[in-house]
């Protein structure tokens, strides 16, 4: 059965997020952040990296295991490697943002990079945080095995996110893209709700086409774009 949609002010589903969040264990300041960035995904419309990415974090299996503070590993004039901590992505990468902006104010310029964090969400969101700031930004994320290549049966690269935003007068143009034929965060999601998936973005575990998410889960995603898309 299809579950129905509940809609919520912007003011309601940030209170439901930040409480939901703080339930959890994490600070105020944690909070906010994390709902700050799943409440822009929504109001986007990615219901997949909206409030729902919630559920996504809390069932993690990183999530479980013990958390650091971010630290600096190595650090230049124009760049700068972060331990995240085994931290949520959308809390390290937050941190991660603020610090490249800073770092450009020598030389204009700034590498950065992120090891030890998980589910770092909607890469637009920081490429933005930096465009406004009259920067050109391009983010990359690592993925594990989802996606089969043409004429595959099994996953063997991954979704291979990334995001690129400039600034404009008009305000940052951004482009936010993953290689696959569709998200697992939205296959996780049309899981939750018990809907099917749309022809041809997925193969079960036995390397056959599916619409059921949960043999998707199991299986693997299908490239965008055919043979030109993995290529």
């Amino acid at each position: 059965m299809t579950l129905g949609r509940l809609r919520l002010s912007v003011a309601d589903a940030r209170d439901l997020a930040e409480g939901a969040l703080r339930g959890i264990g994490y600070h105020n300041d944690e909070a906010r952040i994390i709902a700050d960035h799943v409440i822009d995904a929504a109001m986007c419309g990615y219901e997949y990296s909206g409030l729902a990415k919630i559920l996504n974090l809390f069932e993690s299996e990183h999530f479980r295991l013990p958390r650091r503070s971010m630290k600096v590993l190595r650090e230049t004039e124009v760049s700068l490697a972060f331990d995240g901590g085994n931290n949520v992505g959308m809390l390290a990468l937050f941190h991660a943002a603020q610090a490249t902006i800073k770092k450009t104010a020598s030389h204009g310029i700034a590498l950065v990079s992120v090891t030890d964090a998980w589910m770092s969400g909607r890469g637009a969101y920081y490429v933005e945080m930096i465009a406004k700031h009259g920067l050109v930004a391009i983010h990359t994320a690592a993925s594990s095995r989802l996606v089969a290549p043409p004429g595959g049966i099994r996953p063997v690269l991954g979704t291979n996110p990334i995001a690129i935003a400039v600034p404009s007068s008009r305000g940052p143009i951004m482009l936010d893209m993953g290689t696959s034929a569709y998200m697992m965060t939205e296959v996780m999601l049309r899981e939750r709700l018990g809907e099917l998936l749309p022809e041809g973005v997925a193969l079960g575990p036995g390397g056959e086409p599916t619409r059921d998410p949960t043999a998707a889960r199991r299986g693997a995603l299908l490239p965008f774009g055919g043979y030109k898309g993995f290529g």
